[in-house]
């Protein structure tokens, strides 16, 4: 009887002991099987803790890098980097917390994250009192799409800015197939804008803007010897102030000529021997651009690439 009931007593207690063992596991699980409300970011303020999904972001830059994700934030700097034509609906009910920002339109917005650039260095701290302030220094040689990379990085969503690349190259493709016949794998192009009442021009690169990510990456056009060797070798990105005797130096083996109208144009030229001497002017390939064609977003870089596509597909 003593035997059976110390057998009773000792299955309670295995009994017992297993259901314990069991709640604990269950416990661990349910832990680990939450996810993340925040995140620690290296950066070079030091490691930051921000929301694993930020809700109301202020950009102070790289709002279009957002836009382009498919992410709205609830502030950024349209001052100093806004009113590309291509984010027209996008920026339409965005706060413009200014450039450089008012700390009070910042906090107002009530943000769980700030995102900048080395333009707000100097109001890094303040910022950072606001919400968690991640800052990426400005770095020229980085491209839309590099730049895209970390802001994608910093959100946990790598995949972003790898289907940005992706949807950029397969409309490139594209377009390449609509001008086939205008431009072969030899075809060059260069990229100028003209000053001092046309006694000067300046040369682009393939990331400064002017249509060049499409030209040169989208498109596939080539540069002349000598911009591949100033302009990208050299990482420039831009020759300024050259005299117009000059002009054929840099753009006389260009097949295209684009002119970035930034206040003096074409009718500037009309009467230069310089300018009517070159190839691409006689061939009347040069194609004039306007304001629309300094933003170096994503979504911008896109809608250039169609725009200048077609410019190309009438001359």
């Amino acid at each position: 009887m003593l035997a059976r009931n110390t057998q009773r007593i000792l299955l309670g207690l295995i009994l017992s002991f297993s259901l314990v063992l069991g709640a604990c596991g269950n416990g661990e699980k349910k832990e680990s099987g939450k996810k993340a409300e925040t995140r620690v970011v290296s950066t070079v303020k030091g490691d930051v803790e921000i929301p694993a999904e930020p809700k109301r972001i202020v950009a102070l830059y790289y709002h279009h890098i957002l836009f382009a994700m498919d992410i709205k934030p609830v502030g950024a700097n349209l001052t100093w980097w806004g009113g590309s034509p291509f984010l027209t609906e996008q920026e339409k009910d965005l706060t413009d917390v200014g450039g450089p920002p008012s700390l009070e339109a910042v906090a107002a917005l009530n943000p769980d994250l700030i995102i900048m650039n080395s333009n707000n260095e100097e109001n890094y701290e303040d910022l950072a009192k606001i919400a968690p302030s991640i800052l990426i220094p400005y770095d020229g040689s980085r491209s839309a799409y590099d730049d895209a990379k970390l802001v994608a990085e910093i959100l946990g969503k790598p995949s972003a800015a790898e289907e940005l690349q992706t949807k950029f190259d397969v409309k490139a493709e594209a377009a390449r197939k609509r001008i086939e016949g205008k431009v072969t794998e030899g075809t060059t192009a260069a990229i100028i804008r003209i000053e001092g009442k046309g006694s000067q021009f300046s040369v682009f690169g393939d990331n400064y803007g002017r249509g060049g990510w499409s030209i040169y990456h989208g498109l596939n056009l080539q540069m002349p010897d000598i911009i591949k060797t100033e302009l990208i070798d050299s990482k420039a990105q831009i020759v300024q102030q050259l005299s117009l005797e000059r002009l054929s130096e840099y753009v006389g083996d260009a097949d295209y000529i684009f002119v970035s109208n930034e206040g003096e144009g074409l009718d500037q030229l009309e009467n230069s021997e310089v300018w009517k001497s070159l190839p691409a002017v006689k061939n009347n390939k040069v194609i004039e651009l306007d304001k629309k064609y300094f933003f170096f977003d994503p979504i911008s870089i896109e809608g250039q690439l169609d725009l200048i596509t077609d410019l190309i597909a009438k001359h």
